[in-house]
């Protein structure tokens, strides 16, 4: 109270009062019956989230802010304070809230799905129809294009459990996912704060790393609250993220205990006061729970918002823990509310009323006293906000306090009531709680005595498994899913079964590129079916055994498992099997450079799956043959092929074949600007879904075109230098930026010791000849520039020597450029023979074996033949836009020729303007060397009234005629 005030216009006085904290959000909502206790000792914490929000709005960028403390520390509150503050500034801020229950590895996503139902107007039991128009009208609301609404709204319901998930799996589901948010994020800061994240499944971590990763540019605050066990499972959980901010919260001093005491119970006698402050060790909930153990005892009561002594307190005893206190507290209870109690600790943090009905066989109207009696006890409390999906639910009002309540159940209490509660959400048919299924019926497993009673429950807890691992892999929750297939094999004892379930855990682990594991698992079942003699299951681990081992970066040993496979495999029936056979083994030879084989392959593999519509492996081997095509020159078939392999795939929505289709047809063109486009939109889409691999693959393929167009070399190596935060995905990925930076950088006279070092090392960490490729291409050009042609030569020869058919030819093109400059004739002989038998086709390789005969020729005296052929091969490069190319080449016209040769002087004065333009130094250095050179030898062959011979070289020598 402050008191009565005399106001302007009242003529009498007004009793008025001073605002103390706030207790709520507008409306009252989110106020708990409960008294609160005060917030002290964080105001420095709400204070840097208060700065967060705003600077997040003010820059524009997404941040994460990791909350972390042991159980009853103060996370759950801090956050309240800031969900109270963010509801009550006039900004608009767009605030969503979920929370991971602690049932085993998690329920699939569940804290995304209670965000996306809090922003729809969604209860958990709302019906079907409810869900499908709340959702259409949201997406509607927030998504303004159509081409996003047909991503995000079928993701969304594949959240929910309502629809199946798209042919795109996770890499469309994250996507869309991302977008909802993103698109929430353009009107406002939006803000995402995960509760309980210690117990979140391993997709959700993955989803919020991907959103922090691919929404960098829009106002997105993440919070998470967890207790440190997140880091036992995630130790470098947030290092990626650009924009984090780390909060351990410590414990509370004595003078904010005191604070938190005073406010909460007015009036407590000092030696209550000390007793709790050396037994609580500044845990706030360790005060809290005292207090409540004391009302429970009647010796304190409520008054008002806040609590008083009832009469003398006399001397305390308190439990050394807090979980003893909790336990004390619990143990109080007379056997009934213990009993409803230890139910709801098996349903989880929150549970309905209809759940503890199926646990207990209790009535509702026997249960409602009893709630409100656990209410009054501050053991429960009520949802009661109208926009909470948990609405007219109970919870424990401590998640310390269900851990504590469950962990004094005995073995056999715990066996009947999970069996319990599985029956109940059996009974619910619920897919999105598979997961909560699966683990009450493992958790029953674990608590039946060994023999008949475990077998029994074995069966159920396998079908559960199963489920909930297919609900996990289905959502992109690949770690998950892993670890239900897991458990389910640990008690499966069929071989039979086993097999299937470990194929199963191999897929999931190769989609999360755990390559390693997932080989172990696919060699594992492939044991098994080799034992069973099946056929069908041999066929299909071994399909996906050779699927790993490209993915892993092993084309030749997926080529021997594959092409053994299809040899062992019945010639009649299977056909399905077969396709999926061939057509990972098309890929596997093309990975590996036998392009031939691979075409005769995918031909098979075609055959069999377009008679029986098998649009996946379709697309794939589309790919597969077109690229191969490419690699042996013939352009125009790959072209169509490749352009029915990205349709195939946009049609059947298999984003990561249409991906790698994209980025291969970009291949195909000799236009590098078409080509930069086609790489560009395939690293477009590749980022839309979060694929990073294939991202950081047409990226790369892209920057090269900027080398070869020599438009902007600076924002090109700015692009290589922001894509080093991807380097701990795919060594190849690393080795590709690192090779293609490279380029640049030698072309421009700068250091690269370092890369050439890092190259080294991983080149001997895959398997793939790119790497190998990259570290000869680079010391070829290295040596080039510092003078020693002969080892430039031979280095790129060794880089074309691998099973690189579409590179080779520009591994030829190099080492023929140094031995020319180097003057190696027989060299140059040799490296040309080998360029006009390369298989590759098109104006770029036309032009080069063009300009390799005037090569010659020039070395031999024949300079005109030398002449018509340099200008040729120079058209068919301007033809196509190829800039650095035709500086090159226009130098090497210099060097052979002379560069006081009338015939060669607008081709100088051309490699000057692209060099200057680029900063290739070591060019411009080359070029006017040459330039120079021969203007002295013209200049004195005048002087002397001696014709320059028509074979005089840049430093005067002759050469032969």
């Amino acid at each position: 109270e402050a008191g009565e005030q005399q106001l302007k216009g009242k003529t009498a006085p007004v009793p008025a009062w001073r605002a103390l904290r706030v207790v709520a959000q507008r409306g009252g909502q989110g106020r708990s019956d409960l008294p609160e206790p005060p917030f002290v000792g964080r105001d420095e914490e709400l204070r840097l989230l208060k700065d967060l929000i705003a600077t997040t709005g003010r820059d524009r960028r997404a941040r994460l802010v990791s909350i972390t403390g042991p159980g009853g520390i103060g996370k759950s509150r801090l956050a309240w304070e800031l969900e109270k503050y963010i509801d009550g500034i006039s900004q608009p801020i767009y605030s969503h809230r979920g929370r991971s229950p602690s049932y085993g590895e998690g329920i699939t996503f569940w804290a995304l799905g209670e965000m996306v139902r809090r922003r729809c107007r969604l209860a958990e039991d709302d019906d079907e129809a409810t869900t499908r128009e709340r959702i259409r009208t949201t997406v509607a609301e927030y998504v303004p294009t159509d081409e996003d609404r047909h991503w995000v709204e079928p993701a969304l319901l594949t959240l929910l459990g309502l629809e199946p998930a798209p042919a795109g799996g996770r890499d469309v589901l994250f996507a869309a996912w991302r977008i909802f948010f993103e698109r929430i994020a353009e009107r406002g800061t939006t803000v995402l704060l995960f509760e309980d994240l210690q117990w979140a499944d391993s997709g959700l971590l993955d989803f919020i790393e991907h959103l922090l990763e691919w929404s960098r540019t829009v106002p997105l605050l993440v919070v998470t609250l967890a207790r440190p066990e997140l880091f036992d499972r995630r130790p470098d959980w947030g290092a990626e993220v650009r924009n984090l901010t780390r909060l351990a919260l410590q414990p509370l001093t004595d003078e904010a205990m005191r604070a938190l005491l005073d406010g909460f119970v007015p009036g407590l006698p000092e030696p209550a006061v000390a007793a709790i402050l050396a037994q609580a060790d500044g845990m706030p909930l360790y005060a809290v729970e005292t207090v409540r153990s004391l009302v429970a005892d009647g010796r304190l009561e409520r008054d008002g918002s806040t609590y008083r002594p009832v009469g003398e307190l006399g001397a305390l005893t308190i439990p050394d823990t807090l979980r003893s206190l909790i336990a004390s507290r619990l143990d109080a209870l007379e056997p009934g509310d213990r009993s409803l109690v230890a139910d709801a600790a098996v349903l989880g943090q929150t549970f309905t009323i209809a759940g503890l009905t199926a646990l207990g066989g209790r009535d509702a109207a026997e249960l409602e006293p009893r709630l409100r009696g656990l209410v009054r006890r501050e053991l429960f409390d009520l949802e009661v906000d109208p926009r909470s999906p948990e609405r007219g639910q109970y919870h424990f009002v401590q998640s310390l306090i269900r851990e504590v309540a469950y962990g004094i159940l005995a073995k056999r209490e715990r066996r009947v009531r999970h069996l319990a509660a599985a029956r109940y959400f059996e009974a619910l048919g619920d897919d999105e709680l598979a997961g909560a299924l699966a683990n009450h019926y493992v958790a029953a497993h674990a608590a039946s005595a060994d023999g008949a009673e475990a077998d029994a429950v074995a069966i159920q807890a396998r079908l559960a498994l199963s489920a909930a691992a297919e609900r996990a892999a289905t959502l992109g929750a690949h770690d998950q899913a892993i670890a239900y297939l897991r458990s389910a094999i640990a008690i499966t004892v069929g071989p039979a079964e086993r097999a299937e379930l470990l194929l199963r855990a191999a897929r999931s682990a190769n989609a999360a590129a755990r390559h390693d594991d997932a080989e172990a698992l696919a060699r594992e079942a492939s044991e098994l079916a080799f034992a069973g003699d099946d056929p069908v299951v041999v066929g299909e681990a071994q399909a996906l055994l050779g699927e790993i081992l490209i993915d892993a970066g092993n084309p030749p040993a997926a080529v021997a498992i594959l092409d053994a496979a299809v040899a062992s495999l019945p010639e009649t029936g299977h056909a399905e099997v077969r396709a999926a056979l061939l057509g990972n083994l098309s890929r596997a030879l093309m990975r590996a450079g036998q392009a031939t084989k691979s075409i005769q392959a995918a031909d098979q593999a075609l055959d069999l799956a377009e008679h029986l519509d098998l649009e996946r492996i379709i697309a794939e081997t589309l790919n597969n043959k077109g690229s191969s095509l490419l690699n042996l020159g013939r352009r125009r078939e790959a072209r169509a092929l490749l352009r029915a392999a990205v349709e195939a795939a946009h049609a059947g929505g298999f984003v990561a074949a249409e991906i790698r289709a994209m980025s291969n047809l970009g291949a195909s063109t000799d236009d590098p600007r078409q080509s930069r486009d086609a790489h560009r939109g395939a690293s477009e889409l590749a980022r839309r879904v979060g694929n990073r691999n294939l991202a950081r693959w047409a990226s790369e393929a892209a920057r090269y075109q900027d080398f070869i167009v020599a438009d902007d070399w600076d924002a090109a190596l700015a692009e290589g230098a922001d894509d080093r935060a991807d380097d701990s995905g795919s060594l190849l990925d690393e080795i590709r930026r690192i090779a293609i930076s490279a380029a640049f950088l030698v072309a421009m006279g700068e250091p690269t010791d370092a890369a050439l070092a890092r190259l080294e090392v991983l080149s001997t960490q895959v398997t793939d000849p790119f790497a190998a490729a990259a570290v000869h291409s680079l010391r070829s050009d290295r040596a080039l520039h510092g003078g020693d042609y002969a080892l430039a030569s031979d280095e790129a020869m060794r880089a074309a020597q691998l099973p690189l058919q579409l590179l080779a030819a520009y591994y030829l093109v190099d080492a023929l450029r140094a031995a020319l400059w180097g003057r190696d004739l027989e060299r140059a002989r040799e490296v040309a023979t080998r360029l006009g038998a390369n298989p590759q086709s098109g104006i770029r390789i036309t032009a080069d074996r063009t300009a390799a005969r005037a090569g010659i020729a020039a070395l031999e005296g024949r300079l005109d033949e030398a002449i018509a052929g340099y200008r040729e091969a120079l058209s068919l490069h301007r033809s196509i836009g190829a800039d650095f190319y035709v500086a090159q080449m226009a130098l090497d016209f210099v060097i052979l020729v002379g560069g006081g040769h009338p015939a060669t002087r607008d081709a100088a004065a051309e490699a000057r303007t692209i060099f200057e333009r680029v900063r290739a130094r070591p060019y411009l250095e080359r070029l006017e060397t040459a330039t120079a050179r021969d203007a002295t030898v013209v200049s004195m062959a005048e002087a002397s009234d001696v014709p320059a011979a028509s074979g005089a070289t840049a430093d005067g020598s002759q050469t032969g005629r």
